[in-house]
């Protein structure tokens, strides 16, 4: 296998040049885009001459070959990367990684491919493509690159690059975490606790009168002390695990029975309810809980939840009896909701 360096450069315009055609079918297959390719421009890769697409983010991909690698960047700026390659689910996945393969095998020269064509990819979404490229190839002096002019329906042109003899090519996706994407941690004590919408405040400091006891479970600002799920009580954490029917409700109408009798297929039924108006988010097939908007994830239907309102509370008063004193409530039904239950107080 020949050295990978910005010598090679012939051999990947030569490549891109055959494999064009079938590299132009996999990205229509892949993003729903069609598009024409060609090589533009190719030599050795000038670190103070990046053009500043790259300085933003961007679909990349590499391969490994031998000891070195291989990248194909694509700007967001071209406008042809959908929005769901940002977080795709699991078949967005698939149809990225078998793009990425096809892509190899089209435009990267036969010399530096493996013998038997199974080629190994990793293919990701990053925020920044220069960045990426300075962690992959710390030493620019030997790379090389070609220019790749696609073609819009609109008659358009963007560019996408391929640039070889990447000393770390894993370090290419490899983003660092920046302090905003870290898990956020609880409150600290004395911070203003989160607000909701609702009756009652999870975090709120229980009144507890002039008993003198305390809750050991609030301190300070009230912040509860248990900010996981391993230290709850057992009791906690496997009401917790009791799974419910989650349901999202478009819309709902009332209509007379003739008129439900008379639906057939494409038939239209009319509702009150705006389009862009925020959808209910019900537990349990009555309680609501939350208030949000209907958005695309990939190929699949979601909601981005805006408001989160807590279920109403329901109390039912203790009566504290003196010692020798008895109630007389035989025939009086104590009403808790809509189930009356009778007392079994005597005389």
């Amino acid at each position: 296998m020949p050295e990978l360096n910005f010598s090679s450069v012939d051999n990947f315009i030569e490549a891109v040049k055959n494999g064009a055609g079938e590299s132009a079918a996999a990205f229509a297959r892949t993003f729903d885009t069609t598009i024409t390719l060609e090589s533009k421009a190719g030599g050795q890769l000038d670190i103070g001459q990046l053009p500043a697409s790259l300085n933003d983010k961007g679909l990349a991909f590499f391969l490994r070959v031998g000891t070195q690698g291989i990248a194909v960047l694509i700007p967001s700026s071209t406008g042809l990367i959908p929005d769901w390659c940002d977080a795709p689910d699991a078949s967005g996945k698939s149809k990225l990684e078998t793009f990425a393969q096809e892509w190899a095998m089209n435009l990267v020269p036969e010399d530096f491919l493996p013998e038997d064509f199974q080629v190994d990819v990793a293919i990701a979404i990053i925020q920044n493509l220069s960045q990426g490229l300075h962690r992959a190839v710390p030493d620019m002096e030997s790379a090389g690159y070609v220019e790749l002019s696609l073609g819009k329906d609109d008659g358009t042109t963007a560019s996408a690059y391929i640039i070889w003899a990447l000393a770390d090519p894993e370090k290419l996706l490899d983003e660092p975490k920046a302090a905003f994407e870290e898990i956020p941690q609880a409150p600290s004590i004395g911070s203003a606790p989160p607000t909701f919408g609702g009756q009652a405040d999870p975090f709120a400091q229980p009144n507890f009168g002039n008993t003198g006891f305390a809750n050991p479970n609030f301190v300070g600002s009230g912040m509860p002390q248990h900010r996981r799920l391993e230290d709850l009580p057992g009791y906690t954490r496997s009401a917790l695990k009791v799974k419910v029917p989650v349901a999202t409700i478009l819309a709902r109408a009332r209509k007379p029975i003739k008129t439900i009798l008379e639906l057939g297929v494409g038939s239209i039924i009319q509702f009150e309810k705006p389009c862009d108006e925020m959808l209910d988010i019900e537990v349990g097939q009555s309680i609501v809980i939350a208030a949000a908007e209907a958005v695309k994830v990939g190929d699949k239907f979601g909601f981005r939840i805006s408001t989160v309102t807590l279920p109403e509370e329901r109390f039912r008063r203790v009566e504290v009896r003196r010692e020798g004193e008895y109630l007389v409530k035989a025939d009086t039904p104590q009403i808790i909701g809509k189930a009356p239950i009778k007392s079994f107080d005597k005389k």
